[in-house]
């Protein structure tokens, strides 16, 4: 995934970069000009001067560096030598009056000739010397414009920086926000180019929003209006049963009758699923693990009883848990429905929990025909059924656990044992954000 903010401070380094080299080398070859320029009529003035009046006994004498001094040299009419002060180098007389360039002792040199009426005049300058004045001339120039460059940074990562943190704002609103919510995405800080994208993006979470409540009211008008005739089914088979039939006519009646019962419970779910899914919260409440647990498997031992199932509960010190009880009981309910229902009779189910240190595990086993490999990844789809075809179910048993467990932060976890065949289902209870004197173990 490629950053906005680094992309573009990379870009905007290397342009800065590209900026300071370019400026520097302009800077050096502006001032080489320049400083060629002053030179050159530095040698005109001296030799000017040199032709008119030439003393020794000049006070103070200044002794320049060797490399800065000049050579200064005059010859008579015949082109004898007349004088030559400074660096002990021989350049020889140039046939062509004005700027010339030579190589002399190793050296290039920048020679000008002049001449009045009976003398030739010539003053030579290292070309070293020259070099150094633009070279310390264009670092006087360049140098703070590369150093320029790591405060233009820093300034530009500030606010690149400020202007994306309304972008971070945003990401974090948008990673936190449930399925189900309706408030519309906020404005603040986000920069004025992603204001219409934000915009859209609120238009598609009203639409959104519009079509699950449209299909929300649909399922529960649908399961609502299905309710009263197979209630009234129900009471008509049971009448019939009451009569005098037939042992084919009983065995008609009877299949009826469960028909109608199995109906009654899927109608019974999808009700169930359109209350999780409408995210009805209700109030946090502290309750007593132990206690829940045996009063939640205390309605399902009449139905492991009859199946020949054994339903236990390991006895644990409990502990209170300050959640939505509503939720975990929904929860707790689904598994425990679906180990009864898919364990054969002489198996066993039982229930316990665990106790770390930040969370409580509240644990379902069973010895039921297990989960094919197949079915793991589609376990809390809607209307996905993992049993074998002659035990009854909705495929809607996790898909309403699990929307309970996402909208309260609990974990759960559904998978195929290792010990035995079975399944182990859990549900795990974060304990760090609850009240402290929640989370004292009960005496049992």
């Amino acid at each position: 995934m490629t950053s906005l903010r680094k992309t573009v401070m990379n870009h905007v380094t290397g342009l800065l970069m590209v900026i300071g080299v370019a400026a520097a080398v302009t800077s050096y070859y502006f001032v080489k000009y320049e400083v060629n320029s002053f030179q050159d009529n530095a040698l005109h003035e001296v030799a000017m001067a040199a032709g008119m009046v030439f003393r020794h006994d000049i006070e103070p004498r200044i002794d320049a560096e060797l490399e800065d001094q000049l050579v200064i040299q005059m010859w008579d009419e015949a082109h004898a030598p007349l004088h030559h002060s400074g660096p002990s180098v021989d350049i020889p007389l140039q046939p062509e009056l004005g700027y010339s360039d030579v190589t002399a002792g190793g050296e290039r040199w920048r020679v000008f000739r002049s001449r009045d009426g009976g003398h030739a005049i010539q003053v030579s300058q290292r070309w070293r010397a020259r070099e150094e004045v633009a070279a310390y001339a264009a670092a006087g120039a360049s140098v703070p414009l590369i150093a320029a460059i790591p405060i233009a940074w820093l300034l530009i990562s500030w606010a690149v920086k400020r202007v994306l943190s309304g972008l971070g704002k945003l990401s974090s609103e948008i990673g936190e926000r449930s399925a189900d919510a309706k408030d519309a995405l906020g404005l603040q800080g986000v920069p004025l180019e992603v204001v219409p994208l934000v915009t859209a993006m609120n238009s598609l979470i009203e639409r959104h929003q519009t079509a699950l409540e449209t299909q929300r009211r649909f399922v529960s008008d649908a399961a609502h209006e299905l309710r009263t005739p197979l209630a009234a089914l129900q009471i008509q088979i049971d009448n019939l049963r009451a009569r005098e039939l037939s042992g084919p006519s009983r065995e008609i009646a009877q299949d009826l009758l469960d028909g109608i019962r199995r109906a009654s419970y899927s109608v019974n779910q999808l009700m169930t699923l359109v209350r999780a899914d409408a995210s009805i919260e209700s109030d946090a409440e502290t309750v007593d693990a132990q206690d829940l647990i045996g009063l939640i498997a205390s309605g399902f031992a009449p139905v492991a009883e009859a199946k020949g199932v054994t339903l236990t509960v390991v006895p644990q010190p409990g502990c209170d848990l300050h959640v939505r009880a509503d939720d975990l009981r929904l929860i707790l309910s689904n598994l425990i429905d679906n180990a009864v229902r898919y364990t054969r009779a002489g198996g066993t189910v039982s229930i316990g929990t665990q106790r770390f240190d930040d969370r409580l595990v509240i644990e379902v086993l069973d010895t039921g025909c297990g989960i094919p490999e197949t079915a793991i990844p589609h376990l809390y789809d809607r209307f996905f059924r993992a049993a074998p075809v002659d035990i009854d179910g909705t495929g809607l048993g996790l898909a309403i656990a699990r929307s309970a467990a996402d909208r309260s932060g609990f974990t759960l976890t559904v998978e195929n044992r290792g010990d035995v065949t079975g399944v182990r289902g859990q549900v795990a209870i974060q304990l760090s954000a609850m009240p402290s004197e929640a989370l004292a173990p009960k005496a049992a």
